[in-house]
């Protein structure tokens, strides 16, 4: 029984021995992905290697592990980043852009940053500095007017910043550059009274001619109108003068009528009245009345009148 225990204990330890040093030999095997590269650490050793590994299986120190960087671009992007332009005027940014570690500077990278996430906060803390420097230089109108050139600041900033950091960036996406809603708002009202004002230069001429077409035809009714009123007057005065001429020869030849009667009958001006007065009574339709004075009174002497 003791030796079976002894045998026991012996195989226990064989085991475990086997367990452990498979265990070992697998600690000390790591793998890097096709979109990976790495720098070997010890972490019993607190030991940073020097060479960067890229894709495959890698031996090392036991208990070692990979400090691990992308080895293909990847994407930061910033929306509704809002920064303050040159004018103090609120600017809402959409952008997006891919860096890369420099793999030739992947040793002083994770000296200073330890690991991949902790480069990347710093990396999207640089980036939206840059973007503010960038918005900083441009005025309201020239977001619109200037935007490939806003573009290129920021790409420019970028660069200079992330050499820095030996990160280099490439495909700069400028998405979307939303200036203030009364901003837009008073835009959109300037762009549409600089339409109408030129729309209103474009129907100047046409509206010049028409209005002097207009006048013409006013000025020409009017010269007709004119010309008939002064030609309706002219006949109107030639209609009147010799109505008037020929009133004036039939008073004329009845005055010369009568001038011959009382010449002829010898008649003073008294017994022509009176012939006169013959004749609109006898020529009268109508009865005529005539009042006479009354005949004179017999007086006697002595009485009072």
């Amino acid at each position: 029984m003791g030796e079976e225990h002894r045998k026991y204990v012996i195989g226990f330890f064989v085991v475990a021995a086997i367990v452990m040093i498979i265990a070992l030999v697998a600690s000390s095997f790591q793998r890097l992905e096709s979109d990976e590269i790495g720098i070997a650490y010890d972490t019993i050793q607190k030991h940073l290697g020097s060479d960067v590994k890229e894709e495959g299986l890698h031996t090392g120190p036991v208990g070692y592990r990979f400090i691990k960087f992308p080895s293909v671009f990847k994407t930061l992007e910033y929306t509704s980043l809002t920064c303050l332009n040159k004018d103090g005027v609120p600017i809402v940014l959409d952008v997006a852009f891919q860096y890369l570690a420099r793999p030739s500077d992947l040793n002083r990278i994770v000296t200073e940053f330890r690991d991949h996430e902790n480069y990347v906060t710093v990396l999207r803390n640089v980036g939206e500095a840059a973007l503010h420097e960038a918005c900083s230089q441009f005025n309201t109108s020239e977001f619109q007017s200037a935007r490939a050139l806003f573009t290129e600041k920021v790409r420019e900033t970028l660069s200079l910043r992330f050499n820095d950091l030996s990160s280099d960036i490439t495909d700069l996406q400028v998405n979307n550059i939303a200036r203030p809603s009364e901003y837009e708002s008073a835009v959109r009202d300037k762009e549409a009274a600089r339409e109408n004002i030129q729309v209103a230069e474009n129907e100047r001429p046409r509206l010049l001619t028409q209005a002097r077409t207009t006048r013409r035809e006013a000025e020409t009714q009017a010269q007709i109108a004119i010309n008939k009123a002064q030609s309706d007057a002219r006949i109107a005065i030639s209609r009147a003068e010799a109505e008037a001429e020929a009133i004036l020869n039939e008073y004329q030849t009845e005055a010369d009528t009568y001038a011959t009667i009382i010449q002829r009958q010898g008649l003073t001006t008294e017994g022509f009245l009176a012939y006169m007065g013959v004749r609109a009574i006898s020529s009268s339709k109508n009865p005529v009345y005539a009042g006479v004075k009354a005949p004179a009174k017999t007086a006697y002497l002595g009485e009072t009148p």
